[in-house]
């Protein structure tokens, strides 16, 4: 028995709109969606499928060896058949994050040779903690006790300041893509100003692909031999390089020498803000991950 109410085929399944060709005039829904079947459904899935694959494979293909092209007409409107460049960058981020971890401390730990000597695990790291205490760090006496405390605490529970740390990546690695953009558009200032929004979508596509190697490489490190990983990754930093270069040269059309000033200006300031956002990034997992008990 049909459990569905029937209504008549001129009028529209979801308004309820007298219909006037294939498409509702009103809510834009298909005709077809009178006459529900398995192989309406079929139908509709795979081509949502190889609609949504044709989308991803023919951005990334533009992103890798077109990227100029590809912030230009983003720009310019033509985006329906593109994976949006947020989006894009999202992704790239999720994979990034998915297979590289922060464990800066567990390193530290395990490669600490009097910690290794007495088969210190777990919470006793008696020895790590006494060589915390020999360093003299520099800068004013509060600054220097809130950094021996924090350290001692992190060498007992190492894995809530893994856990911080990992949390908060996520949201400190966001601060790239303003910093680049603001950086491009002091570069790009003169002579012939560009808005910043173009530098955001510039930077989203730029930052996209150079996540994406990162996780490339990162994979390959941990299932290929060190050799060969270590040849992959060189042949990544170049290929990032060339594509950095052919991407600002297209998209903001300025001299060889020009752009190759500029990009290595580029990487230099990016470069000195990704370590200060390590840096913060090692403070916040100190001060959430590690207890000092005071």
């Amino acid at each position: 028995m049909n459990t569905v109410e029937t209504i008549p085929h001129e009028t529209c399944l979801n308004c309820n709109t007298a219909l006037m060709g294939a498409y509702c005039h009103v809510c834009g829904q298909d005709v077809r969606a009178a006459e529900p079947s398995l192989r309406e459904f079929l139908q509709e899935f795979v081509e949502m499928m190889t609609h949504a694959d044709g989308k991803v494979i023919r951005t990334l293909r533009r992103l890798i060896l077109e990227p100029a092209s590809l912030t230009c007409d983003y720009i310019r409107g033509k985006r329906a058949s593109e994976i949006p460049p947020v989006r894009m960058f999202f992704v790239s981020l999720l994979f990034f994050f998915a297979f590289t971890s922060v464990e800066p401390f567990h390193k530290m730990i395990a490669t600490n040779p009097a910690s290794v000597a007495t088969g210190s695990t777990g919470k006793d790291h008696d020895p790590l903690k006494q060589g915390v205490r020999q360093i003299h760090f520099g800068g004013p006496r509060v600054v220097q006790d809130w950094l021996r405390a924090h350290l001692t605490a992190a060498a007992d529970d190492p894995d809530e300041v893994q856990h911080v740390m990992g949390e908060w990546a996520e949201r400190v690695v966001l601060l790239l893509l303003p910093i680049s953009a603001l950086v491009l558009w002091l570069l790009y200032a003169w002579p012939r100003p560009v808005a910043l929004y173009d530098h955001l979508i510039f930077s989203l596509h730029s930052l996209t692909v150079i996540f994406l190697f990162m996780t490339i490489s990162n994979v390959a490190a941990h299932i290929l031999p060190s050799r060969l990983s270590g040849w992959l990754t060189l042949s990544l930093i170049l290929a990032m390089v060339a594509h950095l270069f052919f991407h600002l040269r297209g998209f903001y059309r300025r001299s060889v020498g020009g752009t190759l000033i500029r990009m290595v200006l580029l990487g230099v300031s990016t470069g000195f803000a990704a370590l200060a956002l390590l840096f913060v990034l090692g403070l916040i997992g100190l001060q959430l991950g590690a207890e000092t008990g005071g």
